[in-house]
């Protein structure tokens, strides 16, 4: 009895609703039925069913369309012979014929650009798509559907299109973060995520403290020096020598004097013999390291990865996990590939 009231409830859920709703949707959420189109919305484990109000199900189909804009980018659409919808709401007045997808939650077709449903400018002469955040009109700069700027006409991305800087004739952004008393007048970019005006240097929307314009220099990973100083994501390296100082991966620098783990020196590490094994490990002549820490005792000459992001390592006298040592483990036993699953305190699984 309990086997057949499970079985019933598992057809309920599949076929129906137990409210007049149908239960069967696509991988979009849409449902068409004989008289009605469904759209199932899903917010975790719950999700809600709603009638398409408007919908034709005799002629209601579900589309993909790519952006023209950002070709790799798509969404999904629903249209009838008549409408356009999106998830479950029409979206009012849009033109079948030429209703394209832009990017984001933006759209458009002749008559309007619209953000998700909802219409946000009859301005078509005059709309452009400023970047996948940003779409302007000859009287606003959006931001989804809100307002951003008021000045349309100077609002451009500064830099390459990766960049997440822009500016009017008033203000500088990074994202939708204004920039405190940067100048728009001499606001450039200078590398990635990095950008300057006359008087300072910013990292993201942070002013860079105490940056030397005229010598200031992106590096790789995040990294910047001038004259003075080294700096990683904005942050001043207070140790770091600028004239001798090279970028080895993301986590690991080093100059004449010092090797250093992100912003702070690795104290026991030989900055002439230092390199990198793999983006976790790193090593020099006499000590093997696990981001700042070095493994006691590890052999340099023969250390190996085994899964680097599991954590498992060995030399020739030792097995290691996450940089400690595992115990009753010879790694001349270890299979000719040196490649692991997984290890622990306990052992090493291949």
């Amino acid at each position: 009895m309990v086997r057949n009231l499970m079985l019933l409830s598992l057809l309920s859920t599949l076929f129906g609703c137990g409210d007049g709703k149908p239960g069967m949707f696509s991988r979009n959420g849409y449902h068409i039925g004989k008289g009605k189109v469904w759209y199932r919305s899903s917010l975790g484990m719950s999700y809600n069913v709603v009638e398409v109000a408007g919908a034709d199900p005799k002629t209601f189909t579900e589309r993909e369309l790519r952006s023209k804009v950002y070709p790799p980018f798509t969404a999904y659409f629903g249209m009838d012979q008549n409408s356009v919808f999106l998830a479950g709401t029409k979206i009012e007045g849009a033109d079948l014929g030429s209703f394209e997808y832009l990017c984001g939650n933006y759209s458009k077709d002749k008559n309007a650009a619209y953000y998700m449903a909802q219409r946000l400018s009859d301005d078509m002469a005059h709309f452009e798509v400023v970047s996948y955040q940003f779409v302007k009109d000859s009287r606003h700069v959006y931001f989804g559907s809100e307002v951003f700027s008021e000045d349309p006409t100077h609002f451009t991305r500064v830099g390459e299109e990766a960049s997440n800087f822009y500016k009017d004739s008033q203000k500088c952004w990074y994202d939708i973060y204004a920039l405190k008393n940067a100048d728009p007048a001499t606001f450039r970019y200078l590398g990635i995520k990095t950008a300057a005006d006359a008087k300072r240097v910013f990292h993201e929307m942070n002013e860079v403290e105490g940056a030397e314009i005229k010598t200031y220099q992106v590096l790789e990973h995040a990294y910047a020096k001038d004259a003075h100083q080294v700096y990683q994501k904005g942050i001043r390296m207070n140790e770091a020598d600028p004239a001798s100082f090279r970028v080895l991966s993301d986590i690991y620098s080093l100059d004449d004097r010092n090797c250093y783990y992100y912003l702070m020196p690795i104290a026991e590490a030989e900055p002439s013999t230092f390199q990198l094994i793999d983006e976790y490990y790193a090593k020099d002549a006499h000590h093997v390291f696990s981001g700042e820490n070095m493994i006691e005792g590890a052999n340099p000459a023969t250390f190996r990865v085994l899964n680097g992001p599991a954590g498992c390592s060995c030399d020739d006298r030792y097995a290691y996990s996450m940089g400690k040592r595992i115990e009753g483990v010879n790694p001349n036993h270890f299979p000719a590939s040196g490649n692991c699953k997984s290890c622990d305190e306990t052992g090493v699984r291949f």
